[in-house]
């Protein structure tokens, strides 16, 4: 477990924010380390962070796990960094469970970074992305995935979809536009 302070250059009247990265291997610790360096970076001047690391490992200790569930039970930021490969191990999914029944009803994120997770927006969710949401949407948290599926057009039936086709000129809209006005009937 590595945690990690807020140092002398952070505002004072900030507030720290708690955030637990739990991360399956080391390729994926150093995805969860990349994504904590940014968010560390955008958010410099007005809040702190103390970070607190867990690998998939840890989890399967019970008096580790148990110090887990706690801290994640009162974090403000949950980030799960793994591979996409299968279902979450059972002792990873107990643990979840552990700080999902003592987290009492407050506003915070669940963040899913898939390492290799393919980079199109075609591709569905995989396995432990779906578990997650559902598990954030349980705990009344957010859930943030590290890509927009709809990235690159516009999703259908909203206010940029219809901003778009409001700027098409469509052969019917010439002709209306075209036509001669006629007088109305008598």
């Amino acid at each position: 477990m590595i945690k990690r302070m807020p140092d002398e250059a952070r505002s004072t009247t900030g507030e720290t924010n708690h955030v637990v990265v739990v991360y399956e291997n080391s390729a994926t610790r150093a995805e969860a380390l990349r994504f904590c360096e940014h968010l560390d970076k955008d958010h410099r001047a007005d809040s702190s962070f103390d970070i607190q690391w867990f690998s998939f490992a840890s989890l399967t200790d019970d008096e580790s796990a148990s110090g887990a569930a706690a801290t994640a039970a009162n974090a403000d930021l949950i980030v799960f960094s793994f591979t996409c490969e299968g279902d979450f191990p059972t002792e990873v999914k107990f643990w979840i469970e552990r700080w999902l029944g003592k987290r009492t009803r407050r506003e915070g994120a669940l963040a899913g970074l898939a390492t290799d997770r393919p980079r199109n927006a075609v591709e569905v969710a995989c396995l432990r992305e779906i578990y997650l949401r559902h598990t954030a949407h349980r705990a009344g948290m957010d859930y943030l995935s590290q890509d927009n599926p709809t990235i690159g057009r516009v999703i259908p039936d909203s206010i940029d979809s219809f901003n778009e086709r409001a700027g098409q000129m469509t052969s019917v809209l010439d002709q209306i536009l075209h036509k001669h006005p006629q007088s109305p009937p008598i």
